[in-house]
């Protein structure tokens, strides 16, 4: 396949081992994601094409995309990857990564999916915070965030792992990228007697009636509310805007599950539930657990 001009110009400079050469390259691997994606073609794998990309350049990719597809999409809130520490190795990562949710991925309980949406849906338990006010500032202690967030939700994030061979990828390219995120189901606040009780939350997920997937609360960096610390004040320290009424998700409690057509409900340990139904035809590359 002919790369376009500017994907040619950044694999040239790539090539030429010229490094970045600065703003300008970040900002053209930004647009050459952001028009890929606008076509709904595959996502280059840019620590392919760039070697030598670190996380702090993934981050500026990624920051340049935002800036790039936030006018028409808006935000929605933000995204912990990888904050389960047995999720990370595979993919060459040392710590949990962040990603913007966009606004017009948002979909409410009982929303049907639909897998012509998707290159390669992706289903994953969480468990979400929303704010209740702007945050302005850095969060110093958990009491002092707590005081910003309205209520707990039960999460169903679908990322879109639209990539040639994602068995290839690399943190540094889900970064790029923004994480894969594509759209996230929420559903009615969790009951909860207090906040800590989060992380005594089981969740099993099923698919037509049969289990597909389990997790626990606390499988997100050990500790939900630590978690949505660490987001908030990464997020905050990046520039990015924390609004009312923003969805803030912690990482998957349980495993990354091939989006597979059926109808699907989370139950929260008693605390609530979640359910959606993905129709359409099945990818041959979805592998029914």
């Amino acid at each position: 396949m002919q790369l376009q001009p500017l994907f040619a110009l950044l694999v040239g400079i790539a090539a030429a081992g010229d490094g970045w050469a600065g703003q300008a390259a970040l900002e053209g691997w930004a647009d050459v994601i952001a028009t890929e994606r606008q076509q709904g073609k595959l996502l280059p794998r840019v620590s392919d094409l760039q070697p030598g990309l670190d996380l702090d350049e993934a981050y500026a990719i990624q920051r340049a995309l935002v800036t790039v597809e936030r006018p028409h999409r808006g935000i929605g809130g933000y995204k912990a990857g990888f904050t389960n520490p047995a999720s990370r190795a595979p993919y060459g990562l040392n710590g949990p990564v962040t990603g913007v949710l966009y606004a017009d991925g948002a979909r409410a309980d009982g929303a049907t999916i639909d897998l012509a949406d998707f290159h390669r849906l992706m289903i994953e338990v969480e468990i979400g915070f929303v704010l209740r006010s702007p945050i302005r500032r850095p969060m110093k202690s958990l009491d002092d965030l707590l005081t910003y967030v309205r209520e707990v939700v039960p999460v169903i994030e679908l990322p879109d792992l639209a990539y040639d061979n994602p068995e290839r990828l690399r943190g540094l390219d889900i970064v790029a990228t923004n994480m894969a995120a594509s759209a996230y189901v929420v559903g009615a606040p969790l009951r909860l007697s207090r906040p800590a009780a989060v992380n005594d939350i089981d969740v099993v997920l099923f698919r037509d009636g049969k289990p597909v997937d389990e997790g626990r609360a606390a499988n997100a960096m050990g500790d939900q509310l630590g978690a949505l610390l660490w987001l908030v004040n990464h997020v905050q320290a990046a520039g990015l805007p924390l609004e009312t009424g923003h969805v803030l998700i912690t990482g998957t409690l349980g495993k990354m599950n091939a989006g597979i057509a059926g109808h699907y409900r989370a139950e929260y340990a008693g605390s609530g539930e979640v359910a959606f139904e993905v129709i359409g035809a099945t990818p041959a590359t979805a592998q029914v657990k």
